[in-house]
């Protein structure tokens, strides 16, 4: 454009040239709005992305953020009723250590009302008497079932012997019913008749000495 002589060219020549030129520029103006326009959607698209991001952004802060405070809240939750049940053991076991002491409190001073003296109520408080009393208690248990184990022992042995002897007496009368040809029922019966029977022995007895007195004149 710069090597064009103006002035050598003709009036239509420089008309036609204007109107070139003029549409160029409308086409650039033209070419100029459509950039613009395209550029204002690109940057209404980008917002409204921006926007929808950011949006998206904040609902997922706002669900991590309720999510951890749920699960704060959970913690939180157990830990406070972990620290309830602790809380509660410890109040049961300070409870049962109280009312242990108490009872031995209670329990000494029980002993001191109930001993008579001061060195009974220190011996009642170490233990002693009571240690005492069981081994005395165990000692006398243990006499009565050794007296015991004797006593069925002695019985026992009784028993035994009563047998014995009734095999002994059965025997002797089924000797003497076999000498003198009666039977045992009668060997029996003469046996308890001798028995039941006591002037038969007073008269036996005053006539065996007689016997012996005439045996003694005949041997003279």
């Amino acid at each position: 454009m710069a090597d064009i002589n103006l002035k050598k060219l003709s009036r239509a020549e420089l008309l036609e040239m204007m109107i070139s030129f003029s549409e160029e520029a409308e086409a650039a103006r033209q070419h100029e709005k459509e950039l613009k326009e395209e550029l204002e959607k690109e940057k209404l698209q980008m917002q409204h992305e921006f926007a929808d991001e950011r949006a998206a952004m904040l609902k997922s802060f706002d669900e991590e953020k309720a999510q951890m405070r749920a699960k704060f809240n959970e913690q939180k939750a157990q830990m406070q009723e972990k620290f309830d049940k602790d809380i509660m053991g410890l109040k049961a076991r300070l409870a049962r250590e109280k009312d242990e002491l108490q009872r031995q409190v209670d329990d000494s001073l029980m002993k001191i009302e109930n001993s008579q003296s001061l060195a009974e109520a220190s011996i009642q408080l170490g233990g002693i008497m009571e240690s005492a009393q069981k081994a005395a208690d165990l000692y006398v248990n243990t006499l009565k079932k050794s007296a015991e184990a004797e006593y069925k022992e002695l019985m026992l042995y009784i028993e035994k012997s009563k047998l014995r002897v009734q095999r002994a007496e059965k025997l002797q009368m089924q000797a003497i019913a076999d000498k003198s040809g009666k039977t045992l029922e009668q060997v029996r019966n003469e046996a308890i008749s001798e028995t039941s029977d006591p002037e038969k022995d007073k008269s036996v007895e005053k006539s065996e000495p007689k016997k012996r007195t005439t045996r003694k004149k005949k041997d003279e």
